[in-house]
């Protein structure tokens, strides 16, 4: 690869307010592109968090090298409209956008914008060629990888977007559901806004575009012609849960499907989140398929949709989904008629296997169906279709002999054949490069022939194939186990001999676990066998398919096994509403040479389901432990208020040891069986437009789990978060003494009394000082930075105060002066707080840092609230320079209103702290205000305005009277 990034310098600020912040380029391969003007069909690439505009390399080089060897020279394709791809990639800067709902919003309406000035390039471009007659491009390609895929969605929602400019879209490790870090509001709020956008866009497929002169247009409007695949890396991608990549709940099968990597035909392998842009046989596909779209005679340069979609299906998926069941949708050719010898033509006996080894026994082999059986399986290890040594047809016999032949009437079925990993004894992976062939067709599906027929063209040195008919029924097993039951005991199943053979678990469907296969035949090592067992892995609500070759060679080897399905607070999208066609299934295919069955044991791997279970419920971590700190505090306040002794965190930490959390924990445990106890999740896509809202509700509160097997997952996260809190108290709390030892042993050394301080400053300087450095803080906060940057110098601040406050604690004369104890036990309270609310107010932070470091300081609009950070800083303030505490409530009204907010923010945060968790922070906020408010209430001025507010108003009853 040569890459060449040709920056369109004339999109600039006169077309887009964020030319100085990002960049255009339009890629080009040296060598192969000779032009820096595009002329071909416009792609845009959209990369993703912290990601760069060269990662388009791969993709846009492959598909240059891909048309220019396989296209270019074609007339057939030429007059059919392909014509190369103009690669245009986007300069973000690396800027991090999974952490920020405005940067999406800024990046969305950045590409809108460059979409219009890059169709506006093509008139120009295009006017010197020869085909002056094609079209002007009205719409272009969207390939969007990671958080690059939600900005391709975002862009649909803006008000600059122009209805049509997008009709395709790809994206790559996309996480569509849910925001992986969803600390900011914003972006809590943007994935709810587009994912509701799509949902309506989809809801009413039949509706009538009457109103497209609304601007701008209704999402059924915007999002008629649309088709959108989800690419996901699976396994291997640990940036991004590839359960969020599923859209089965946002996009119908008629425009778009989720795919996993390790499904494609001819990859079948996962990818990591980043090498999903650079593994070779992905990118070979994708590039392919991009092709395989244009059409250059379309003002929207792509075929119609359901040609898309049916390109796209094609080159997607693995073939082996079910299809219809009544032959419609099996591709067949032309009818043909053939007049077959006794020795050109076998027609075997019903019911009978047959296997074609490297020797042809006659050019056709027909296979009759047989009343005993519903179906016919083909395997073979040479290509199945006009370019490989067989081909398949359905035929029937006709009236008419010439001489001793039989006359019969077929049509090609090769589309029924899908290429699969090939699995002998040198295979160790699927992905070695060596494929099989498989066909498997229903009797129902073949109409009116009674003949499957193989054609076996020779030529070819080696190779076999097998077909035989079977019943479905007997070779479709069923294991109707609980969950509870294959976590105890596991799954034992063996299967008769048989080529093909179909095993699904219903029970199996959360993506929480991994598990330990071993599939082991070992009587079979003294029979000539063709090929070794395999088996294909897959889930009932996405296209997820992983396959597992080689198996059976070594009776103690384990294969790990692992799948991905419903993410949290989603419907489960299942394509049947039959029980026992959802869950996890295996298909299996086996050497019916060998009589003996195949013995396959599955059991839970409860180390890597630990994993799996931390990387899919990190934000439940964070969100509990601010409950765990959360409820030390009250309970600290409480004994406060009864006893004028404020306990340190440790005391609080046992108390609610005996007391809160074990109540908390029941409450929890019950909240989760409700949870998991409502009506089941199993919706089709139409359903979830019928639904009555009630229904859903469950699935946004809690960890959004609905399988009961794992109603203990909030009970699990709260005992490991309580954990994490007495480890960051021990941390904070002995960070402290030290820091305080140090400064006690250091004014000692330098002959000071005490702690350095203003002495000579009288009060109202000092309020004057702190006044100006607060006002100054929030005039910045409403012009240049952002509220975020001030609570981390409050959390520093706080820090400082809390070291003073415990010097002080040490240093008093009395020893026994309990008001010091208690003022830093209080302000080490606060500190901690400040801790689990600081992952909330970082990732705004680096995304403003790293904006200066590319000389962006327009300042984010969401982000300058100074009600947002005012609370916080003036309370911080007031600890600081006052050298007090929380007053002590003895009236009983003020210390109700204290534990009810408290307890308020507790029930919130446990409810919704894990989808909507930037709410914390702001109930903390509310929390701090009703602070203030204690504090104002028990000062000088307080108590002065409360008793002239009394006078005031007896005062003008008694006039009054």
């Amino acid at each position: 690869m040569r890459p060449e990034y040709v920056k369109q310098t004339n999109f600039d600020s006169e077309m887009t307010r964020f030319a100085g912040k990002y960049g255009l380029y339009l890629y080009r391969e040296k060598g192969v592109d000779f032009s820096d003007q595009p002329t071909g069909v416009p792609v845009i690439f959209i990369h993703g968090h912290a990601g760069s505009y060269k990662q388009v390399r791969s993709l846009a080089a492959e598909s240059a090298f891909c048309y220019y060897r396989n296209y270019a020279h074609d007339a057939a394709k030429w007059q059919q409209g392909v014509r190369n791809l103009d690669f245009f990639t986007v300069d973000f800067h690396e800027e991090f956008s999974a952490l920020h709902g405005q940067s999406l919003l800024e990046q969305a309406e950045y590409l809108n914008d460059a979409i219009d000035y890059i169709l506006k390039l093509y008139p120009q471009t295009r006017k010197y060629d020869a085909e002056a007659k094609l079209p002007d491009p009205t719409s272009v390609i969207i390939i969007g990888h990671s958080m690059g895929g939600i900005v391709a969605r975002t862009m649909f929602t803006m008000n600059n977007y122009q209805h049509g400019t997008i009709n395709t879209v790809i994206t790559m490790s996309t996480p569509h559901m849910l925001p992986p870090v969803p600390f900011d509001w914003q972006i809590s709020q943007l994935y709810d806004d587009i994912n509701q956008f799509w949902q309506e866009g989809f809801s009413h497929p039949n509706q009538p575009a009457d109103d497209t002169h609304r601007y701008p247009p209704p999402p059924h409007v915007s999002l008629r012609d649309i088709s959108i695949i989800s690419m996901a890396g699976g396994t291997l991608d640990n940036t991004v849960c590839s359960d969020s990549t599923n859209m089965g709940s946002i996009v119908p099968a008629t425009h778009g499907f989720t795919v996993f990597s390790t499904a494609v035909p001819h990859v079948w392998t996962g990818a990591d989140h980043v090498s999903i842009l650079t593994c070779n046989q992905l990118v070979k596909i994708v590039s392919k398929t991009l092709l395989d779209l244009v059409d250059v005679r379309r003002g929207s340069q792509t075929k119609p949709l359901e040609e898309r979609m049916q390109i796209m299906r094609h080159a997607f998926l693995s073939g082996l989904e079910d299809r219809k069941g009544d032959g419609s949708d099996v591709e067949l050719g032309n009818l043909t008629f053939y007049n077959l010898a006794p020795d050109q033509g076998i027609f075997l006996k019903p019911g009978e296997r047959w296997i074609i080894g490297q020797e042809a026994a006659a050019g056709v082999i027909l296979l009759p169906t047989v009343a005993n059986a519903d179906a016919f399986s083909v395997l073979s290890d040479s290509p199945i279709g006009y370019d490989g040594r067989f081909e398949l047809m359905l035929c029937s016999k006709v009236n008419g002999y010439a001489g001793n032949a039989t006359r019969v009437a077929c049509r090609s079925a090769n589309s029924i054949a899908v290429p699969i990993p090939a699995s002998t004894g040198s295979d160790a992976y699927p992905f070695s490069g060596n494929t099989f062939s498989f066909a498997s067709i229903e009797f129902h599906e073949m109409g009116s022939y009674s003949y499957l027929a193989v054609v076996d063209k020779g030529g070819q040195s080696g190779g076999f194939l097998m077909i035989e008919p079977f019943k479905k029924s007997t070779h479709t097993l069923v294991i109707r186990q609980s969950m509870l039951s294959i976590a105890l005991e596991g799954v034992h199943v063996k299967t008769g001999p048989g080529l093909f053979t179909s095993i699904r678990i219903p029970s199996i469907e959360s993506p929480i676990l991994a598990y330990h296969l071993k599939v082991s035949r070992p009587r079979c090592r003294s029979y000539p066998t063709h090929f070794a067992p395999f088996l294909r892995q897959s889930i009932s609500t996405m296209h997820e398919s992983k396959f597992y070759v080689n198996l059976a060679g070594n009776s103690h080897a384990e294969t790990d096994v692992s799948i991905h399905g419903r993410t949290a607070f989603a419907s489960i999208v299942s394509n049947s509403r039959d029980v026992d066609q959802n869950g996890l299934s295996f298909q299996l295919w086996m050497d019916p040479a060998c009589p003996e069955p195949v013995q396959l044991d599955l059991s839970i791997d409860w180390y890597g389901s630990a994993g799996r279970l931390g990387f899919r419920n990190g934000i439940m971590l964070a969100t509990f432990s601010f409950i765990s700190v959360m409820l030390v505090f009250a309970a600290q306040i409480k004994c406060y208020n009864d006893t004028g002794i404020y306990p340190h965190f440790g005391q609080g930490l046992s108390f609610c040891f005996q007391r809160s959390f074990p109540l908390v924990m029941v409450c929890m445990a019950v909240c989760s069986i409700a949870q998991c106890a409502s009506p089941s999740t199993h919706y089709t896509f139409d359903d979830l437009w019928y639904l009555p809202s009630s229904k859903l509700s469950w699935q946004d509160i809690m960890t959004g789990n609905t399988d009961g097997f794992f109603w203990w997952i909030p009970l699990a996260g709260l005992a490991l978060s309580v954990g994490v809190v007495c480890l960051l108290w021990l941390v904070v709390e002995g960070a402290v003494r030290i820091a305080a030892h140090a400064s006690i042993l250091f004014t000692s050394h330098c002959g000071l009394s005490a702690w350095p301080s203003r002495i000579r400053e009288t009060s109202q300087q000092q309020f004057q000082r702190r006044a100006v450095t607060t006002l100054v803080l929030f005039l910045l906060v409403a012009t240049f930075i952002p509220y975020q940057f001030v609570f981390v110098v409050a959390f520093l601040v706080q820090i400082v105060t809390c070291i003073r406050a415990l010097v002080r604690a040490r240093t008093s004369p009395h020893r026994s002066d309990y008001r010091r104890s208690n003022r830093y036990n209080f302000m080490l309270s606060i500190l901690l707080l400040f801790f689990t609310l600081l992952p909330f107010n970082l990732p705004i932070l680096l995304v403003w840092i790293r904006n200066i470091s590319v000389h962006w300081f327009v300042p984010f609009s969401s982000d300058h609230s100074v009600l947002a950070i005012a609370p916080f800083m003036i309370y911080v303030e007031i600890l600081t320079g006052s050298r007090k505490m929380l007053p002590r409530q003895q009236n009983r009204l003020g210390c109700i209103i204290t534990y009810l907010i408290m307890y308020y923010i507790v029930i919130y945060a446990f409810l919704y702290g894990i989808k909507y968790t930037h709410w914390i922070y702001f109930l903390s906020n509310h929390l701090v205000i009703w602070f203030l408010f204690l504090h104002l209430q028990d000062s000088h001025y307080g108590r002065a305005s409360l008793h002239y507010l009394l006078d005031y108003v007896m005062i003008g009853s008694k006039k009054h009277s």
